[in-house]
C-alpha cells in the first residue's frame, strides 16, 4: 500500500469538519432551548421534530415522524393562509406568520412561526425547516385586553357622563359620545387636538383661560388627581357649561402625565339652584313685608285697645254699676288685655323677623336674674297649686341680653305653670356645657308633648291642640324665645314624655364678671 496515497481529508481538514460539527450541535442545541422545531420533506411530511414540538403538540416522536404536518392543523385558519405558505416556500421563499396548532388532546396553542426551505443542487426545495415561537400566553393576554378594551369601550359611550383623555403634549386621544353631545364636537373635530385650546377647562369665565387655570394642564404638570365642582368648560358654539370636573393622571413621570376627564353637566342643578335662590329671596321679601305688615297693625290696634281698656278701668271704678254691669265691664276688660297681650306679642315677633330687634349684650348674673323671673310668676303658680323646685346657687354669669332673656325665661316658666296639672311642680336646673355655655332647664310635671309633634314646638301659632283647651294662648311665645335667644348666640330645645312631663331649656354662653358691664349692641 503506497503510504502517500491518501484515504482520507488532510489531518487540518479533519479538525476543521470536527469543529464546524461541535459548533453546529451548539447552535442546534441552543435553537432546541427556545423554539419549537421540526423538519419536513418537498412534500410536507415530518422527518424530524424537537423535543419542545413533541411538548406543546402532546405527540410522541413516533407519533409524528413520518406523519404529514396537516396533523395538527387546527382548521380556525382560512385555507389561503395554506395557500400563501405553500406558494412561498415552494418557490424557495421564506414564509413568516402567526399561526393556531391543534393539540394532540384537541386544545389549540399559537405559534410565531418562520418556515425556510433548503434547496438541492438544482435549486428545488428538498426540506423545509420550521421554527416557531410559542404565543399562546400572549394571545391569550391580548384577546383578553381586546374584550376589556372592547367592555370598556362600551361603558363609555352608554356612559351619561363626558369622558376625554389627553397624552403628555396635551393632545385629545380619545372622547366618548357623551362628551360630544354636550360639547357639540364631533369625534374628528377633537382626536390629536390641543385638549386646553378647545375646552379651557376652568372656573374662568373668560375666553382667554390660561393653563395655569386648567385642572387638565395642571395634572399633566404634576400628576395629581384633581376634582370641582365648580368648572366650565366651553362648546364648539362658544358657550359655557358648567361642570362637575374629576381628572385623574395615566402613565408615569418619566415618559409624561397623560389624563383621563370625567364631567358631569351642572346646567340643569344650575338653573334650579337659581330658581331656589330667587324663591328664597322672594319668600323673604315676602315674610318681610308680613313682618311690616304686621308691626304696622300692631300699633294701629294698640292705640284704640289702650283706650278700651282705660274707659273699661274707669267704668269698673263706678259705684252706680250693679253686679251684672260690672261683671261684663271686667269681660271687656279682660278680654281688651289679652288681645292687647296677643298684639304685642304679634309686635314683637315681626320685629324680630324684620330684624329691627336690638339687642344689649352683657354679663348678667344667672341666680339674680331667675329669681326675678320666679317672682313674675309666683302669683301665676300659686293659683294653680304649683311648686317651684330652685337649683343649688351657681355664681355664674351669662352674656346675653338682660330684658330679652327675662322675657325668654319667664315665657318657659310661665307655660311650665299654665300646661302643668293642678298642684304639680316646676323644676329649675342649671347644667354646664363643657365650661363654655350654661344651659337652663325648666322641667315640668304636666301631660307631656307626644313625639310626632315635637317638631311643631318653636313655631308661630302652633299650639299642639291646646288650642280646645282652657288655657288661652297665642301660640308665639316659645316662637319668639327662640328667635331671641339665638339673636344672642344660644340654642334652645325640648324633650318630653307623654303623660309624665316636659322639660323645656335655653342654653348661652358663660361669660366671666369683669367683662365690661356696659354691654355691646348686637
Amino acid at each position: 500500500m503506497d503510504k502517500d496515497m491518501n484515504y482520507g481529508p488532510p489531518p487540518h481538514q479533519v479538525c476543521d469538519l470536527q469543529l464546524n460539527s461541535s459548533r453546529y450541535d451548539q447552535l442546534r442545541h441552543a435553537i432546541n432551548q427556545h423554539a419549537i422545531v421540526s423538519a419536513t420533506d418537498e412534500n410536507g411530511t415530518i422527518v424530524e421534530v424537537n423535543d419542545k414540538f413533541c411538548a406543546i403538540s402532546g405527540y410522541s416522536r413516533r407519533e409524528l415522524i413520518g406523519k404529514n404536518h396537516r396533523i395538527v392543523k387546527s382548521g380556525i385558519h382560512p385555507d389561503s393562509l395554506y395557500q400563501d405558505m405553500w406558494a412561498t416556500i415552494t418557490r424557495g421563499s421564506v414564509w413568516q406568520g402567526t399561526v393556531c396548532n391543534r393539540k394532540k388532546d384537541s386544545g389549540y396553542y399559537w405559534v410565531e412561526a418562520t418556515i425556510v426551505p433548503i434547496l438541492d443542487e438544482h435549486g428545488l426545495p428538498w426540506r423545509y425547516i420550521s421554527i416557531r415561537t410559542d404565543i399562546t400566553a400572549f394571545k391569550q393576554a391580548h384577546e383578553q385586553l381586546e374584550l376589556e378594551l372592547g367592555r370598556t369601550q362600551a361603558l363609555l359611550e352608554a356612559l351619561g357622563e363626558g369622558v376625554f383623555g389627553v397624552d403628555a403634549q396635551g393632545l385629545c386621544t380619545f372622547i366618548n359620545p357623551a362628551a360630544l353631545l354636550m360639547l357639540g364636537y364631533e369625534q374628528e373635530d377633537v382626536l390629536g387636538q390641543n385638549s386646553h385650546k378647545l375646552f379651557r377647562c376652568s372656573t374662568d369665565l373668560s375666553f382667554q383661560v390660561p393653563e395655569g387655570e386648567c385642572p387638565v394642564c395642571d395634572t399633566l404638570r404634576d400628576g395629581l388627581s384633581r376634582k370641582t365642582d365648580d368648572n366650565n368648560i366651553f362648546c364648539k358654539d362658544g358657550t359655557l357649561l358648567p361642570v362637575s370636573l374629576s381628572v385623574s393622571p395615566i402613565g408615569d413621570k418619566y415618559l409624561g402625565w397623560g389624563a383621563v376627564a370625567v364631567f358631569r353637566d351642572l346646567s340643569g342643578r344650575k338653573a334650579m339652584e337659581a330658581g331656589l335662590i330667587a324663591a328664597r329671596d322672594e319668600a323673604q321679601a315676602a315674610n318681610q313685608a308680613k313682618s311690616l305688615f304686621l308691626s304696622n297693625m300692631s300699633h294701629e290696634l294698640r292705640t284704640p285697645l289702650n283706650a278700651i281698656l282705660g274707659f273699661g278701668q274707669l267704668l269698673e271704678g263706678d259705684p252706680a254699676l250693679n253686679p251684672d254691669q260690672l261683671d261684663s265691664v271686667q269681660e271687656i276688660t279682660g278680654a281688651g288685655s289679652h288681645l292687647l297681650e296677643l298684639v304685642n306679642e304679634v309686635l314683637d315677633l315681626a320685629r324680630i323677623e324684620s330684624g329691627r330687634q336690638e339687642l344689649t349684650l352683657g354679663p348678667i348674673a344667672v341666680d339674680e336674674l331667675v329669681g326675678e323671673c320666679l317672682s313674675l310668676t309666683t302669683t301665676q303658680a300659686a293659683q294653680r297649686g304649683i311648686c317651684f323646685s330652685l337649683p343649688p346657687v351657681s355664681g355664674c354669669i351669662l352674656r346675653a341680653d338682660r330684658t330679652r332673656l327675662k322675657q325668654a325665661l319667664v315665657n318657659l316658666l310661665s307655660n311650665a305653670v299654665k300646661y302643668n296639672r293642678p298642684g304639680g311642680g316646676v323644676s329649675l336646673e342649671y347644667e354646664l356645657q363643657e365650661g363654655r355655655n350654661m344651659r337652663i332647664h325648666v322641667h315640668d310635671t304636666g301631660g307631656g308633648i307626644a313625639p310626632e309633634r315635637l317638631p311643631e314646638l318653636f313655631q308661630p301659632f302652633h299650639r299642639l291642640g291646646q288650642e280646645l283647651g282652657e288655657v288661652e294662648g297665642t301660640g308665639i311665645g316659645l316662637a319668639i324665645t327662640k328667635q331671641l335667644i339665638e339673636a344672642m348666640g344660644g340654642t334652645v330645645g325640648a324633650s318630653s314624655i307623654l303623660g309624665e312631663g316636659s322639660d323645656f331649656w335655653l342654653e348661652l354662653p358663660l361669660t366671666v364678671p369683669s367683662e365690661n358691664k356696659g354691654g355691646s349692641t348686637a
